[in-house]
């Protein structure tokens, strides 16, 4: 985990409010005890789809993001087993497939995504 990562999940958890034991919640109709509940998100589709549209952009999976992030350590030249133990493949073959299903229309997105991170944007 990135720092970053570390001190937004820090933060989102220190702000969280006090009675929920979750970071990322949400209030749900429970069918099974007819009314309104709270807990923690069961399906990452659910959080992602919250998450993308509190962040108003187009819905896309966390596996984007494991590709994203493949494919710019691949860039700044990590070792392809580093890549590897850190994605969790077990064999070094997955990892190439993994870069190289990567097109180029991805790394011109990547590319944008590195520019805006330097240029000092940011969502929060």
């Amino acid at each position: 985990m990135s720092d970053k990562l570390q001190e937004i999940l820090k933060r989102r958890f220190a702000d969280r409010d006090s009675e929920k034991p979750w970071g990322f919640w949400h209030t749900y109709w429970s069918a099974k005890a007819g009314e309104l509940r709270s807990g923690p998100y069961q399906d990452r589709k659910l959080i992602m789809k919250v998450l993308c549209k509190k962040a108003d952009v187009r819905y896309f999976r966390f596996h984007a993001l494991r590709h994203a992030g493949a494919s710019i350590m691949d860039r700044m030249n990590v070792p392809i087993s580093s890549i590897q133990r850190i994605l969790g493949h077990e064999n070094r073959t997955t990892t190439e497939i993994y870069l190289h299903s990567i097109g180029d229309t991805e790394r011109v997105a990547i590319a944008a995504y590195e520019q805006a991170r330097n240029g000092g944007f940011s969502h929060t």
